[in-house]
């Protein structure tokens, strides 16, 4: 059976990949290799997964390197910081590395679990792999994973794998705890307007009410005084 280095960026993303290379006929070795995951701490909890799967699945994992410290990525971005723009420098190092090291143990081919993601960059990962397989001479194996998002997220939850809340590097982190407060900013806005409306309109029951009483109550008076 042929032999492919598959890239894992995470426990989660990998599992998808797994299951259809495995389905092809493919011989899966898992390599787990992403220092430019922030912080520390995070890249702890999602090398742990990756090997919670790799137990859970019975495939063979290689890891590679720790994770970076945050302002020293950023600063080796050189400016490049909008988000799309530097994630071409993050797919980079991590296609480099794995095309290397897939010719280095005699894989057949190469991938990554990138292509699972409907989040990340899926054209610039294609293109860095292949640039990454040029440069190397190594295979590289396209899929496009994405046709099963929710059938890695199913599984993933019923194996019970941590599940990131962030892309990785320490700017999504930034990013993904500001789209956070906004969201929560604004569910508190709508929760606050409803609850102004549900009061105007409880209001306008009530004064509606009363000046029904108050004409009933008025035609009693008139109709016992004899008042026509």
């Amino acid at each position: 059976m042929p032999r492919i280095l598959l890239h894992a960026c995470c426990g989660p993303c990998s599992l998808m990949p797994l299951v259809r290379l495995r389905e092809e006929g493919w011989t899966v070795t898992v390599f787990f290799f992403n220092p430019n995951i922030h912080p520390a701490d995070e890249w702890k909890k999602r090398r742990d997964a990756m090997r919670e799967v790799a137990a859970r699945l019975n495939v063979p994992l290689l890891e590679e390197g720790e994770a970076v410290n945050g302002g020293l990525w950023v600063r080796a971005l050189g400016g490049v910081t909008k988000e799309g723009e530097r994630c071409r420098l993050c797919y980079r190092p991590r296609m480099e590395r794995t095309a290397r090291l897939a010719r280095e143990m005699g894989f057949d081919a190469f991938t990554t679990s990138l292509l699972y993601s409907r989040y990340q960059h899926h054209e610039t990962i294609m293109d860095e792999a292949e640039r990454a397989s040029a440069l190397h001479a190594s295979p590289f194996l396209y899929r496009d994973f994405r046709p099963w998002w929710w059938d890695g997220i199913a599984m993933s939850k019923e194996l019970g794998i941590y599940r990131q809340k962030w892309c990785g590097c320490i700017l999504s982190m930034k990013e993904a705890l500001l789209q956070q407060k906004e969201a929560a900013e604004r569910k508190a806005a709508q929760k606050a307007e409803r609850a102004a409306r549900l009061a105007r309109e409880a209001e306008e029951r009530r004064l509606k009410k009363e000046a029904v009483a108050a004409k009933k109550a008025l035609r009693e008076r008139t109709g016992k005084n004899g008042v026509r």
